[in-house]
């Protein structure tokens, strides 16, 4: 009688432990499908932003196109006029040489040879030509750089960082920003740029760039004219800290802390996403960094981003 009863409570615990083992199981196997879809959700979430990323970027430099095209059809507009004012030069040079190529080769003396250099030498004003086409050359080559600078900063600016994060100089990478700029900004702003010591630092240029061009854009659209943008760079307490300050409109103290909420602006409909903040914040976050505000209504704003020095490769 006891075995029977021990037999049926076995018999009970094994089918018990049988479905637990089961339930144990199927509970796994649903966790285990939830973190893939997690884990799938996770990847286009990424994705996403990645995308989103860059959308805010060319929307940005769409914006800046305009701005940039001119910066560079300055350059060409005076490249192009020098090589039209070197071309005829040239040509009367060409023109001098077979002259004298011609009083030569018949022969005359050295007195007629001295007349005839001297008479065509001031009829193609080969004096002025000899002394002009060394500040030609330069100028040339001077808008030559200035149209290579602009395309290279505009190739930083647009470029996708890589997974890896390399040196990146944050004087550099200020410049640049300001570089593209400033078609944007000299019409009806003073943009003053105080480069301080600064040592290089382990990150991704691009996004750093990104980051720079939204804070001094948003300085440009808030100043009104004869502006006051000043940018500092400087190295203080283990943290580079780069300020973009400017004398504008300012912001309401109960926007301050929404400013980097995606999708929020304080700027008119169609003047502004409501991303560029958002994304930059992001970006220096990924850099272990932080971006502060300070405003006045009436009197400016400053963003100072500080990124810690103790990041090296």
């Amino acid at each position: 009688m006891a075995s029977d009863i021990y037999q049926e409570a076995y018999q009970r615990e094994k089918l018990l432990r049988k479905a637990a083992e089961q339930l144990l199981e199927d509970k796994s196997r649903e966790l285990y499908a939830s973190f893939e879809a997690l884990q799938l959700a996770h990847q286009n979430l990424k994705e996403n932003q990645k995308l989103v990323v860059q959308s805010e970027k060319m929307a940005s430099l769409g914006v800046l196109s305009a701005g940039v095209a001119h910066e560079i059809n300055n350059p060409i507009g005076f490249i192009y006029s020098n090589f039209c004012s070197m071309s005829e030069g040239l040509n009367d040079i060409h023109k001098f040489i077979c002259a004298m190529g011609a009083v030569i080769s018949e022969e005359n003396d050295v007195a007629k040879i001295r007349a005839e250099w001297s008479n065509h030498f001031q009829q193609y004003d080969i004096e002025y030509l000899m002394e002009d086409f060394p500040s030609l050359s330069r100028e040339t080559i001077n808008g030559l750089e200035r149209v290579k600078q602009i395309v290279a900063d505009l190739k930083s600016f647009s470029r996708e960082d890589s997974g890896a994060m390399d040196l990146v100089d944050i004087n550099e990478c200020l410049r640049s920003a300001v570089n593209i700029l400033s078609n944007q900004t000299k019409y009806h702003a003073t943009v003053d740029v105080e480069y301080g010591d600064v040592p290089k630092i382990s990150g991704y240029f691009g996004k750093l760039n990104q980051v720079f061009t939204n804070l001094i854009a948003n300085a440009s659209q808030a100043v009104s004219e004869n502006g006051l943008i000043l940018l500092t760079t400087r190295c203080a307490d283990g943290w580079i800290e780069v300020s973009v300050k400017d004398n504008g409109h300012g912001i309401a103290e109960e926007y301050l802390e929404q400013l980097f909420t995606p999708f929020f602006t304080t700027k008119p409909v169609g003047e502004g996403t409501g991303l560029g903040l958002s994304i930059s914040h992001g970006f220096v976050q990924e850099h272990d960094g932080e971006i502060l505000v300070a405003s006045t209504v009436g009197q400016g704003t400053t963003f100072t981003v500080r990124l810690p020095v103790k990041k090296t490769v």
